[in-house]
């Protein structure tokens, strides 16, 4: 057979499938998991892990030797499930082995195990049909996946009650594994002529799945509008999904204006592929860290307004006291609160208070005479329609469902909680600006480029920079909490994107004349002297 039979110019339908697998598994990871704290963070960019690094060793494979046939079906068809396997598993992923959780470090090193059987099997089977010289690297890369695949059923016999005595966190050998395995396939490929990385639709399935995790971002989008207008679009209900939606278009665009077009070298190329990892990590954690800002946004006018309403019926122009009651009554129920996501104990209280202050003698305080609706009573009803809004919207403390009841509690324990998700989301969104930085400096390696690769790259450094200083925001307890419920903070990344992308039309201009320049000059470019193999 010869070597470039196995070469594919485009992403086959079974491979577009298998993508769609990977990232319906990670939707169903999401959905299932709140970033509301260091550990859950870490326990979503590790399980990520499991399910990218498994996705990209098949899609090494399939890129260059994957040829449709019952047998390539059947295969697939195993991967598929592994994928359905780990779904199934992550739902209670944590980064510590503990004896409630167990089985799921069981499942998913069997899963893992199983995977690279299966690519040991296809590595095998592929190295049938090639000529004796390149069979030997190949089947060299078959032994590993099969001694890799043996190293994860050992790990299965470690995961178990005295885990914590070897260490709660000994699944990270699973990281080791994945960063060897990645090296030996990367490495054999260089030595496999006609067949690298870089003849290969890498770039193209890269770009796909890229494609498909940005656009799950709009999944975000769709959560928001179903939890923010069920009674309606509001003029800020527009602004913040606007926000969220401009700023995943601006994140698409900015990948996909700066993505290879030609071969990149066979080093560019690993490079390249690696970074995906923290691209697409980074990527879904800007997702979820758009939609809870999006919330709290809507949750704190909403709280804003309620408070309004309850100081108004001790105000200048006192309402009677059922009018006041009333219209206390009217807002919460004008929020749309479901109660029955966890907020029933929250409705009872409410309506507790409610009744109470219906039915007392006197509803405001004076300097004479107690009142009713006091300060504390006050507290009673904020924090309790805090926790049902937040709650109604799937927005919860680290520590599961609270039950205090004063809104000076309440506020501490969320601000404590947002303030962690202020960090991550400034933090991550400077990582994005680094990893197109990164990828620019790559993919432009054209010397007439160089204005271009300096200017842009530049650019993306000290947008993300910016943006990283934003975080400092936090040692400002008012300026932060101003701008955390002002909805500029929802348009803050897609300012620096949009300021990236214009000034990348400035760079290519100045490109443009540095090249007219250095061709009057006399000073031409040899292109002939670019690296092709670097």
């Amino acid at each position: 057979m010869v070597l470039d039979t196995f070469l594919a110019a485009d992403a086959t339908p079974i491979e577009l499938f298998f993508d769609l697998f990977f990232v319906a598994n990670l939707s169903t990871f999401t959905a299932s998991n709140d970033i509301n704290s260091l550990e859950a963070l870490w326990s979503y960019v590790c399980f990520l892990g499991i399910i990218w690094f498994t996705w990209l060793q098949v899609t090494l494979f399939d890129i260059r030797f994957a040829r449709d046939s019952v047998f390539e079906r059947v295969c697939k068809a195993v991967q598929l499930a592994t994928m359905v396997g780990f779904a199934s598993a992550g739902s209670g992923f944590a980064t510590r082995v503990l004896p409630e959780n167990l089985w799921i470090f069981h499942s998913l090193t069997l899963l893992l195990a199983i995977s690279r059987l299966m690519l040991t099997l296809e590595y095998f089977i592929a190295s049938v049909y090639l000529p004796s010289d390149t069979a030997f690297n190949l089947r060299c890369v078959t032994l590993f996946m099969f001694l890799n695949s043996l190293i994860y059923i050992a790990l299965y016999f470690l995961f178990n009650d005295r885990a914590a005595s070897i260490g709660s966190q000994i699944w990270i050998l699973w990281w080791f594994q994945f960063a060897a395995e990645t090296f030996v396939v990367m490495v054999k490929a260089d030595e496999l002529p006609g067949i690298g990385f870089e003849d290969t639709h890498l770039n193209v399935r890269m770009g796909l799945l890229t494609l498909i995790i940005i656009g799950d971002g709009i999944i975000s989008v769709t959560r928001i509008v179903n939890r923010t207008v069920g009674n309606g679009w509001t003029r800020w209900s527009f602004v913040h999904i606007f926000g969220v939606t401009i700023s995943v278009y601006l994140l698409w665009q900015s990948y996909f204006d700066i993505t290879p077009t030609e071969k990149l070298g066979k080093l560019r190329q690993k490079i390249w592929t690696c970074l995906h990892f923290p691209l697409h990590a980074v990527l879904i954690l800007l997702s979820e860290g758009m939609q809870i800002l999006a919330l709290t946004l809507d949750v704190s006018l909403k709280l804003k307004s309620l408070r309004d309403i309850i100081l108004s019926a001790c105000g200048v122009t006192r309402p009677s006291a059922s009018d006041a009651v009333d219209s206390i009554n009217k807002a919460i129920t004008g929020f749309g609160i479901d109660f029955t996501h966890g907020a029933m104990e929250e409705k009872y209280a409410i309506q507790g208070l409610l009744w109470d202050l219906r039915h007392q003698a006197r509803l405001c305080p004076s300097e004479m005479e107690s009142g009713s609706l006091n300060i504390e009573r006050s507290h009673d009803i904020m924090g309790n329609v805090t926790v049902a809004l937040f709650s109604s919207m799937g927005i919860t403390p680290p520590d599961g469902h609270t039950t205090a009841k004063r809104s000076d509690h309440l506020l501490t324990m969320y601000l404590r909680m947002f303030g962690f998700v202020f960090l991550y989301y400034f933090i991550v969104a400077a990582l994005a600006m680094f990893m197109f930085a990164a990828f620019i400096f790559l993919v432009n390696h054209d010397p007439t480029k160089r204005v271009l690769r300096i200017g842009a790259t530049g650019t993306r450094v000290v947008a993300g920079f910016s943006l990283l200083s934003i975080i400092a925001l936090v040692s400002n307890f008012d300026l932060a909490y101003k701008y955390m419920t002002n909805p500029i903070i929802l348009f803050t990344v897609a300012l620096a994107l949009l300021i990236c992308l214009l000034s990348d039309q400035l760079w290519h201009a100045l490109a443009f004349y540095y090249a007219g320049f250095e061709a009057e000059s006399g000073n031409d470019i040899e292109l002939d002297a670019i690296p092709t193999n670097t």
